[in-house]
């Protein structure tokens, strides 16, 4: 997972390049993403509309049912019923929707940073108690990179399925985790007004997408190391966020430890489905120009919110990867094809050489 993320920043990196060289206004607001230079790509007026619909269909699962099924999980374990976070979440979203834009983006830009350093500092705690597993851990991974049990019984057949059964789910697990190849983040980006667009302008937010995946690596690596270092990956009864939250209560022992996780649990997950939301809207606006089209769009999402907090989560897991895939495969076409109309992608990094010399 770790790998794939590192390798294909390159596309995070070109996709919103890509979405803020081609942005355009409508009624004074930016718009930007695949549905605008996919529609460039592919010189057809029912582009934005395909991708708008698979758009759709990514945002109600991925950046809403899987979400809050997720945080669901665990509700069992503050003894509250997994409906309650459903209603909890809708409510909460329909008061951040109340706000302005620079207010929602000022309220997420203070939560994030003070959840993440919450989680690195509990994390800190726990692998500092269990610091005498972390090498035996560190071996355990890549002594099971590659799985070669397989191969010692003669079925080279049933080593390769392994081998691709892992590169699968954690390709998968690293887009869902990092939303690489989707373009959210040229959607973000290409929204931020810049009445004198330039080369350095492109490439400085361009950059500025590239720091989430890093941020998520580095979290994905310690989660990683605190569920080996205790232990409770033996554990194949727990599921999801629960192995998690039991990998702290192993170290620290506190029943509020449950209250705190859940609670950044919720902060990152309500951040994620408000990206997601805000991209979704914008690709509807500018595939169907209507307001109407988003307050259907916004009611929708806010009812069925607590939905995600019943539904059967392997079904959810389908369908948000069958969605994520037709994205990944239309994006990287449209990316194709006007590569070579912007060659100055992977040469535009010149651009901040010369700005820092002037400089």
């Amino acid at each position: 997972m770790i790998i794939v993320i590192v390798i294909t920043s390159i596309i995070k990196y070109v996709t919103c390049y890509l979405s803020i060289s081609t942005k355009v206004q409508q009624k004074g607001k930016n718009f930007g993403g695949p549905s605008v230079y996919l529609q460039h790509a592919f010189k057809s007026q029912k582009t934005p509309i395909v991708f708008a619909i698979i758009m759709i269909i990514c945002s109600i699962t991925v950046g809403n049912l899987v979400q809050v099924n997720s945080l669901s999980i665990p509700m069992h374990l503050i003894k509250k019923p997994p409906i309650s976070i459903g209603f909890l979440m809708a409510g909460v979203f329909l008061t951040l929707l109340t706000l302005q834009l620079k207010n929602i983006t000022n309220i997420i830009s203070s939560v994030v940073p003070i959840m993440t350093l919450s989680y690195l500092l509990l994390s800190a705690i726990v692998l500092y108690k269990f610091s005498y597993n972390i090498i035996p851990s560190i071996k355990l991974i890549f002594e099971n990179f590659l799985s070669f049990n397989s191969l010692k019984f003669g079925t080279i057949s049933a080593f390769i399925a392994e081998t691709f059964h892992i590169i699968q789910v954690g390709t998968f697990r690293s887009i869902f985790a990092t939303d690489i190849g989707l373009g959210l983040e040229g959607t973000v980006h290409s929204s931020v007004d810049n009445n004198n667009q330039d080369k350095i302008f492109n490439v400085e937010q361009s950059l500025l997408a590239l720091i989430s995946p890093f941020v998520v690596v580095i979290v994905t690596f310690i989660t990683t190391m605190l569920l080996l270092v205790t232990n409770v990956w033996h554990n194949t009864d727990l599921e999801s966020t629960n192995m998690c939250i039991e990998a702290f209560k192993t170290a620290l022992h506190s029943h509020y430890i449950n209250y705190i996780l859940t609670a950044i649990m919720f902060c990152f997950s309500a951040t994620t489905m408000f990206t997601w939301f805000f991209c979704a809207k914008n690709t509807i606006l500018y595939t169907f120009k209507n307001n109407q089209s988003i307050k259907l769009w916004t009611i929708f999402f806010i009812a069925i919110i607590p939905i995600g907090s019943i539904c059967k989560i392997q079904f959810l897991w389908d369908i948000a990867d069958l969605a994520i895939s037709l994205i990944i495969i239309m994006n990287t076409i449209g990316i194709l094809i006007l590569i070579y109309k912007y060659k100055d992608i992977f040469t535009s990094i010149n651009y901040l050489r010369r700005f820092s010399d002037k400089a």
